[in-house]
């Protein structure tokens, strides 16, 4: 086992390890610690997952109902189904930002005639390429609001 205290030290902890003190604290364990349940106070206390600690438990010998291993599975799949739900919060999110980056904007050197004006003749009338030129239609370049 690792040196020091602490989560990080219990996390460590190989079954075989973490089953010596398991068994003691079992024993000891009276079930005041999170109203009594005694999935929840094995998680905390040996930093295990919800499924690793109702196995464990098992494995020590404790008869647990049906229900509350139904509870902690319905518990783990609504853990999943909410970190699913922020994944894709986040991919849309970030195929908005890159949409959004993708957009172009008409510039100052932009009408809809020319794609881009070179310049304005001495009598101020624009010279450059046309949109035609390029292939492109002006109005699949505008943005709607």
């Amino acid at each position: 086992m690792k040196k020091g205290k602490g989560k990080a030290a219990k996390k460590a902890m190989k079954f075989a390890e973490r089953k010596i003190k398991a068994e003691k604290w079992v024993a000891e364990y009276d079930g005041t610690p999170y109203g009594g349940d005694i999935i929840k106070a094995y998680r905390k206390k040996f930093a295990v997952d919800r499924m690793k600690a109702v196995a464990e438990l098992q494995l020590l010998g404790i008869f647990l109902t049906k229900e509350q291993i139904d509870r902690e599975k319905a518990a783990v799949k609504a853990y999943q189904e909410l970190q699913k739900a922020k994944k894709a919060k986040r991919k849309k999110k970030r195929e908005q930002k890159r949409m959004q980056k993708d957009i172009p904007i008409f510039h100052e050197d932009q009408d809809d005639t020319f794609y881009y004006i070179a310049g304005y003749t001495s009598g101020g009338a624009p010279y450059g390429v046309t949109w035609e030129e390029i292939g492109l239609k002006p109005d699949l370049w505008e943005i709607d609001d």
